[in-house]
Protein backbone atom coordinates (compact mmCIF):
# COMPACT_ATOMS: atom_id res chain seq x y z
CA UNK A 1 0.00 0.00 0.00
CA UNK A 2 1.55 3.47 -0.74
CA UNK A 3 2.40 6.33 1.60
CA UNK A 4 0.75 9.50 0.12
CA UNK A 5 1.79 11.55 3.36
CA UNK A 6 5.10 12.22 5.14
CA UNK A 7 4.48 9.38 7.96
CA UNK A 8 6.90 6.57 8.25
CA UNK A 9 4.57 3.76 8.33
CA UNK A 10 4.76 -0.09 10.30
CA UNK A 11 4.49 -1.53 6.91
CA UNK A 12 7.51 -0.13 5.17
CA UNK A 13 9.31 -1.60 8.15
CA UNK A 14 12.08 -4.23 8.45
CA UNK A 15 11.21 -5.66 11.76
CA UNK A 16 7.39 -7.35 11.63
CA UNK A 17 4.39 -6.19 14.29
CA UNK A 18 5.14 -7.49 18.22
CA UNK A 19 3.43 -10.68 19.63
CA UNK A 20 1.40 -11.19 22.51
CA UNK A 21 3.56 -12.36 25.51
CA UNK A 22 1.75 -15.91 24.63
CA UNK A 23 2.68 -16.05 21.01
CA UNK A 24 6.38 -15.32 21.86
CA UNK A 25 6.31 -18.01 24.02
CA UNK A 26 5.51 -21.20 21.27
CA UNK A 27 7.62 -23.16 20.16
CA UNK A 28 6.98 -22.65 16.37
CA UNK A 29 5.48 -19.98 14.39
CA UNK A 30 3.03 -19.58 11.14
CA UNK A 31 5.31 -17.77 9.05
CA UNK A 32 4.25 -13.91 8.89
CA UNK A 33 3.43 -13.81 5.10
CA UNK A 34 0.38 -16.59 5.38
CA UNK A 35 -1.04 -14.94 8.47
CA UNK A 36 -2.52 -11.94 10.00
CA UNK A 37 -0.67 -10.21 12.42
CA UNK A 38 -2.69 -8.43 15.12
CA UNK A 39 -1.11 -5.16 17.24
CA UNK A 40 -2.71 -6.61 20.87
CA UNK A 41 -2.53 -2.63 22.05
CA UNK A 42 -4.56 -1.32 19.43
CA UNK A 43 -8.45 -1.09 20.83
CA UNK A 44 -10.70 -3.39 19.74
CA UNK A 45 -7.55 -6.04 18.79
CA UNK A 46 -8.43 -5.21 15.24
CA UNK A 47 -6.61 -6.79 12.34
CA UNK A 48 -3.70 -4.16 11.44
CA UNK A 49 -1.80 -3.94 8.35
CA UNK A 50 -0.61 0.10 8.72
CA UNK A 51 0.38 1.96 11.60
CA UNK A 52 1.58 5.54 10.94
CA UNK A 53 4.56 6.44 13.04
CA UNK A 54 4.63 10.33 14.25
CA UNK A 55 7.27 11.64 15.10
CA UNK A 56 7.34 12.72 19.06
CA UNK A 57 3.77 10.48 19.66
CA UNK A 58 4.26 7.05 18.32
CA UNK A 59 6.30 4.54 20.72
CA UNK A 60 8.70 2.49 19.38
CA UNK A 61 12.60 1.43 19.53
CA UNK A 62 15.36 0.09 17.72
CA UNK A 63 17.28 -3.27 17.24
CA UNK A 64 20.37 -4.86 15.74
CA UNK A 65 21.98 -7.91 15.48
CA UNK A 66 25.92 -9.08 16.04
CA UNK A 67 26.67 -12.45 14.47
CA UNK A 68 29.80 -12.73 17.06
CA UNK A 69 29.57 -16.84 17.23
CA UNK A 70 33.38 -18.22 15.64
CA UNK A 71 31.74 -21.08 14.80
CA UNK A 72 28.78 -20.09 12.92
CA UNK A 73 30.15 -17.96 10.72
CA UNK A 74 26.99 -16.94 8.61
CA UNK A 75 22.93 -16.64 10.11
CA UNK A 76 19.67 -16.24 8.69
CA UNK A 77 17.81 -14.42 12.02
CA UNK A 78 14.13 -14.36 11.61
CA UNK A 79 11.51 -12.35 14.03
CA UNK A 80 7.95 -13.55 14.81
CA UNK A 81 8.64 -15.43 11.47
CA UNK A 82 10.11 -13.34 8.96
CA UNK A 83 14.01 -13.17 7.87
CA UNK A 84 14.92 -9.68 8.93
CA UNK A 85 18.19 -10.90 8.64
CA UNK A 86 19.92 -12.75 5.48
CA UNK A 87 23.77 -14.35 5.40
CA UNK A 88 24.85 -12.27 9.11
CA UNK A 89 28.72 -12.94 8.51
CA UNK A 90 30.93 -13.64 11.45
CA UNK A 91 31.96 -10.05 13.10
CA UNK A 92 29.47 -8.17 10.99
CA UNK A 93 26.43 -5.98 12.59
CA UNK A 94 22.92 -5.74 11.07
CA UNK A 95 22.21 -1.78 10.66
CA UNK A 96 19.56 -0.61 13.17
CA UNK A 97 15.83 -1.22 12.69
CA UNK A 98 12.85 0.34 14.16
CA UNK A 99 10.18 -1.84 15.86
CA UNK A 100 7.03 -1.31 17.94
CA UNK A 101 7.06 -2.66 21.82
CA UNK A 102 6.11 -5.46 22.59
CA UNK A 103 7.23 -9.62 22.27
CA UNK A 104 9.36 -10.56 19.77
CA UNK A 105 10.06 -14.50 19.31
CA UNK A 106 13.96 -14.27 17.48
CA UNK A 107 14.77 -17.60 16.17
CA UNK A 108 18.42 -17.78 14.88
CA UNK A 109 18.99 -20.68 11.88
CA UNK A 110 21.98 -21.77 10.14
CA UNK A 111 22.19 -19.44 6.75
CA UNK A 112 20.28 -21.03 3.91
CA UNK A 113 18.28 -22.77 6.36
CA UNK A 114 14.72 -22.91 7.99
CA UNK A 115 14.35 -25.44 10.38
CA UNK A 116 16.41 -26.65 13.42
CA UNK A 117 16.94 -23.62 14.94
CA UNK A 118 20.46 -22.76 16.86
CA UNK A 119 18.60 -20.72 19.27
CA UNK A 120 15.41 -19.15 20.14
CA UNK A 121 15.28 -15.71 21.86
CA UNK A 122 12.08 -14.42 23.68
CA UNK A 123 12.81 -10.51 24.24
CA UNK A 124 10.28 -7.77 25.21
CA UNK A 125 11.10 -4.33 23.62
CA UNK A 126 9.69 -1.34 25.54
CA UNK A 127 9.60 1.98 24.29
CA UNK A 128 12.41 3.95 23.42
CA UNK A 129 14.81 1.02 24.35
CA UNK A 130 17.84 0.34 21.95
CA UNK A 131 19.16 -3.29 21.72
CA UNK A 132 22.08 -4.94 20.45
CA UNK A 133 21.42 -8.88 20.47
CA UNK A 134 24.54 -10.92 19.82
CA UNK A 135 24.54 -14.38 18.43
CA UNK A 136 27.96 -16.36 20.28
CA UNK A 137 29.00 -19.34 21.59
CA UNK A 138 30.21 -22.65 20.20
CA UNK A 139 28.98 -25.61 18.38
CA UNK A 140 25.99 -27.28 20.31
CA UNK A 141 26.04 -24.40 22.42
CA UNK A 142 24.79 -21.58 20.70
CA UNK A 143 23.13 -18.28 22.65
CA UNK A 144 22.21 -14.53 22.33
CA UNK A 145 23.04 -11.92 24.62
CA UNK A 146 20.81 -8.86 24.50
CA UNK A 147 22.53 -5.44 25.45
CA UNK A 148 20.74 -2.53 25.92
CA UNK A 149 22.02 0.80 25.19
CA UNK A 150 21.86 3.00 28.58
CA UNK A 151 19.69 6.65 27.98
CA UNK A 152 22.42 8.90 29.65
CA UNK A 153 23.30 12.81 28.73
CA UNK A 154 26.42 12.49 26.86
CA UNK A 155 28.84 15.15 27.88
CA UNK A 156 30.68 16.89 24.55
CA UNK A 157 33.89 17.08 26.38
CA UNK A 158 33.63 13.44 27.32
CA UNK A 159 33.29 9.87 26.10
CA UNK A 160 31.53 6.94 27.39
CA UNK A 161 32.60 3.39 26.48
CA UNK A 162 31.85 0.05 28.37
CA UNK A 163 33.19 -3.51 27.59
CA UNK A 164 30.92 -6.92 26.44
CA UNK A 165 33.09 -10.30 26.61
CA UNK A 166 31.47 -12.58 24.02
CA UNK A 167 34.76 -15.12 23.76
CA UNK A 168 33.55 -18.12 25.31
CA UNK A 169 37.29 -19.60 25.12
CA UNK A 170 38.59 -16.72 26.84
CA UNK A 171 39.82 -16.55 30.38
CA UNK A 172 38.53 -13.89 32.75
CA UNK A 173 40.15 -10.71 31.82
CA UNK A 174 41.29 -7.58 33.21
CA UNK A 175 40.64 -4.06 31.72
CA UNK A 176 43.49 -1.48 31.42
CA UNK A 177 42.77 1.92 29.86
CA UNK A 178 45.93 3.62 29.14
CA UNK A 179 47.87 1.54 31.33
CA UNK A 180 45.53 1.75 34.44
CA UNK A 181 43.47 -1.17 34.81
CA UNK A 182 40.09 -0.05 35.08
CA UNK A 183 37.58 -3.30 35.21
CA UNK A 184 38.50 -6.38 36.53
CA UNK A 185 37.47 -10.32 36.34
CA UNK A 186 35.09 -9.64 33.30
CA UNK A 187 34.17 -12.79 31.86
CA UNK A 188 32.36 -14.57 29.12
CA UNK A 189 29.07 -12.91 28.34
CA UNK A 190 29.58 -9.96 30.96
CA UNK A 191 28.49 -6.32 30.47
CA UNK A 192 30.64 -3.91 32.12
CA UNK A 193 29.59 -0.71 33.63
CA UNK A 194 30.16 2.61 31.67
CA UNK A 195 33.20 4.29 31.98
CA UNK A 196 34.04 8.09 31.00
CA UNK A 197 36.93 9.63 29.37
CA UNK A 198 38.55 12.14 27.71
CA UNK A 199 38.23 12.05 23.88
CA UNK A 200 40.93 10.90 21.97
CA UNK A 201 43.32 8.30 21.49
CA UNK A 202 43.85 5.76 24.03
CA UNK A 203 45.38 2.40 24.71
CA UNK A 204 43.51 -0.80 25.56
CA UNK A 205 45.09 -3.45 26.60
CA UNK A 206 43.08 -7.06 28.26
CA UNK A 207 45.30 -9.06 30.31
CA UNK A 208 44.15 -12.86 31.46
CA UNK A 209 43.02 -11.47 35.27
CA UNK A 210 45.27 -15.05 37.14
CA UNK A 211 48.54 -14.28 35.06
CA UNK A 212 48.39 -10.53 33.70
CA UNK A 213 48.95 -12.28 30.18
CA UNK A 214 48.60 -9.58 27.47
CA UNK A 215 45.09 -11.14 25.07
CA UNK A 216 44.35 -8.34 22.68
CA UNK A 217 45.98 -4.92 22.87
CA UNK A 218 44.74 -2.13 20.88
CA UNK A 219 47.78 1.14 20.88
CA UNK A 220 44.70 3.47 19.25
CA UNK A 221 41.22 3.56 20.15
CA UNK A 222 40.21 6.90 18.53
CA UNK A 223 37.18 8.47 20.75
CA UNK A 224 34.81 11.44 20.20
CA UNK A 225 33.23 13.82 22.58
CA UNK A 226 29.77 13.42 23.66
CA UNK A 227 29.43 9.91 22.08
CA UNK A 228 29.06 6.44 23.37
CA UNK A 229 31.02 3.18 22.42
CA UNK A 230 30.88 -0.74 23.64
CA UNK A 231 33.91 -3.02 23.11
CA UNK A 232 32.62 -6.09 22.24
CA UNK A 233 35.57 -8.86 23.04
CA UNK A 234 34.92 -11.87 19.96
CA UNK A 235 36.66 -14.40 18.95
CA UNK A 236 38.67 -18.13 20.06
CA UNK A 237 42.13 -18.22 21.64
CA UNK A 238 42.02 -21.80 19.41
CA UNK A 239 42.20 -19.85 16.16
CA UNK A 240 44.82 -18.47 14.45
CA UNK A 241 43.20 -14.86 14.47
CA UNK A 242 42.49 -15.25 18.00
CA UNK A 243 40.96 -12.95 20.64
CA UNK A 244 39.77 -9.55 18.77
CA UNK A 245 37.16 -6.55 19.50
CA UNK A 246 34.60 -4.56 17.91
CA UNK A 247 33.81 -1.09 19.02
CA UNK A 248 31.17 0.74 17.26
CA UNK A 249 29.21 3.98 18.25
CA UNK A 250 26.05 2.91 20.57
CA UNK A 251 22.87 3.69 19.05
CA UNK A 252 21.76 6.01 22.00
CA UNK A 253 24.77 8.86 20.46
CA UNK A 254 22.75 9.65 17.09
CA UNK A 255 19.38 7.20 16.47
CA UNK A 256 16.35 9.86 16.46
CA UNK A 257 13.09 8.92 18.55
CA UNK A 258 11.65 12.37 17.02
CA UNK A 259 11.33 13.95 20.48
Amino acid sequence: MPNNNRYEISEALQMPLPLTKEEAMQETLTQEESAARRFPILPSNANVTVIPIIPGITLFGYIRFLNASPVETRVDIYANGRRVAADLRYQHFTEYMKLFPGWYRIAIYRAGTVTNPLTVLRLQVQSGGIYTVAVTGLADAISTLTIEDSHRYLSPNRAYIRFVQLSPTAPAMDVYWDDRMVLSDLRYEEISRYLTTAPGSHNLKLRVTDTGKILVEHPKVNLKGGKAYTVYVVGSRADRAGLQVLIPLEGVTYLDFGK
